[in-house]
């Protein structure tokens, strides 16, 4: 009895540290390469690592809208990449979470959409030019 204790105490070390030694390494490695590509900027989409490459370099960003319906922000977010303004958003899917499985529930959490200055008079034209329903948003002044 106390032999095939030893015996399986033994077997149950052995494989762990076989475990360790091959299947952890390989998620570290790739958790790594997760990790190297996050510092590139490769899980970005195109309007954000746009977005993010020229404010760094030191162009100034603005709020330019408040938006109740993440259809309308994705539709206006594919325009302006269509006229290569990058953008971003905050609280995009914020009312998944707190209103519901619905886009057309009640917004609990308005999404912030934000573009470089330079920007502004185009994408202003853009979104005047997106029939929505005017209640669902609101267009902030330029920053000067």
């Amino acid at each position: 009895m106390r032999l095939t204790l030893v015996i399986f105490i033994l077997v149950a070390i052995f494989g762990y540290l076989l475990y360790n030694k091959y299947v952890r390494k390989d998620r570290n490695i790739d958790s790594q390469k997760k990790d190297d590509k996050r510092k590139e900027g490769e899980d970005l989409p195109d309007f954000e690592k746009g977005f993010f490459e020229r404010t760094q370099a030191g162009e100034k960003s603005q709020l330019l809208l408040s938006l109740a319906s993440q259809q309308d922000c994705a539709i206006i977010r594919s325009l302006l990449q269509a006229e290569n303004i990058p953008s971003y958003t905050e609280g995009e899917h914020m009312n998944n979470i707190y209103g519901g499985l619905s886009g057309t529930m009640t917004t609990v959490v308005a999404i912030k959409l934000y573009i470089l200055c330079a920007d502004y008079d185009k994408a202003v034209d853009i979104i005047k030019n997106y029939k929505m329903d005017s209640s669902g948003y609101t267009i902030f002044d330029k920053v000067e």
